[in-house]
């Protein structure tokens, strides 16, 4: 069966934390934390002392307040991908085993995982210079192992070339919304209900 787009069915899949195969994990994009009960934290045998303590209180389905346990990292694997993920632990009994936030299916592999190696640190850190004075929150970034006539011929380079920096999308007039679009995926025939 092909899933019809857009569709409104949740999306649960199974993933592997610390090499425990962990079924009905609940796919949420519109939270922002990954989200472990305390009954999963339980039967992976995670040991306690590996949770940090954490004294944000989290905001519930229904509006209400709960306070976390903490917050422990674990090895995620998806398929081939493998990242470090941070997990909240709370006393909640829902109907899934995981909640997985929005940002982890986009992020990038650990260093060091997946067979790749370790980058090693071969660039100069960046400073940050200021190109517009009359501006001062206008600033970039350049590196610093620059040698100073090189550094100097840079910034006033960039200075000279303000003008052509997108600061906001303000200055960005025109954009074709085939582009870039805002919109929300809803339907349009059922009557709007206002919620906590």
């Amino acid at each position: 069966m092909r899933v019809q787009i857009p569709h409104e069915d949740p999306l649960v899949v199974n993933l592997t934390v610390t090499e425990c195969l962990v079924r009905i994990v609940l796919i949420d994009p519109g939270s922002s934390a990954n989200i472990m009960p305390r009954v999963t934290f339980d039967r992976l045998e995670i040991k306690p002392e590996e949770l940090k303590c954490t004294g944000n209180p989290l905001l519930g389905f229904d509006g209400k307040r709960v306070e976390s346990i903490g917050t422990v990292e674990l090895l995620v694997r998806a398929a081939e991908r493998e990242l470090i993920e941070s997990f909240v632990v709370v006393k909640i009994h829902p109907s899934y085993n995981l909640l997985m936030g929005r940002g982890w299916i986009h992020k990038k592999p650990s260093p060091g995982m997946n067979g790749e190696e370790l980058p090693v640190q071969t660039e100069e850190p960046l400073v940050e210079v200021q190109i517009d004075h009359l501006r001062p929150n206008r600033t970039t970034k350049v590196e610093s192992g620059l040698a100073e006539e090189e550094k100097r011929q840079l910034i006033d380079f960039l200075s000279q070339n303000a003008d052509v920096f997108a600061w906001s999308h303000l200055n960005m007039p025109g954009i074709d919304p085939s582009v870039s679009c805002h919109s929300f995926n809803v339907d349009l025939s059922v009557k709007p209900i206002r919620q906590k």
